[in-house]
């Protein structure tokens, strides 16, 4: 991998520093990444890209002191395992105390459907959290609302689609 970097760097003496930053922290990056994600090929895919984004911000990278780019390299690590860890929990039930039963016929409406027919301030919300798979904080900037009300809507929203799907023939 560490040719594939330094490919992308622009001077010798660019590649230098960076070929021995890698050797020297290569090892700690994939045990931070493995303690926050428990898996080695999901703490692998995040330090490859963690390297990757490193090199592709080098111009940022090499601005900075010394002294502060193992951290900021941790911090970086770090926000990709959020990522791959949000990426992986990404299909959790709508509650986890209910286990959806599939109906005895197929009902007319799909979730999409059932969402697009809420009150619109909870279809705006869930379709931008679960159709377009926003995070909470982009649908509050989008919207102009304070995260709160966006996670409360949301929890509200959540709570209807379960009734809807409820009177659908889905059985908790």
């Amino acid at each position: 991998m560490l040719p594939i970097l330094l490919s992308a760097l622009d001077t010798p003496e660019e590649k230098d520093f960076f070929s021995r930053f890698y050797h020297k922290y290569k090892t700690d990056m994939y045990r931070y990444a493995l303690s926050l994600l428990q898996a080695p090929h999901l703490a692998e895919e995040a330090v490859q890209e963690g390297w990757m984004k490193c090199v592709k911000n080098a111009g940022v990278f090499f601005q900075i002191p010394p002294e502060k780019r193992k951290a900021w390299m941790v911090v970086l690590v770090k926000n990709i395992c959020l990522d791959i860890r949000r990426r992986e929990n990404k299909y959790q039930p709508l509650d986890p105390d209910w286990d959806m039963e599939a109906p005895a016929q197929e009902g007319p409406h799909t979730i999409v459907e059932m969402i697009r027919a809420m009150p619109d301030q909870y279809r705006t919300i869930l379709e931008l959290k679960f159709v377009l798979e926003w995070k909470d904080k982009e649908i509050a900037q989008h919207l102009g609302l304070p995260l709160t009300t966006v996670t409360t809507r949301i929890h509200r929203g959540r709570k209807l689609l379960q009734d809807a799907l409820r009177k659908e023939g889905y059985v908790p």
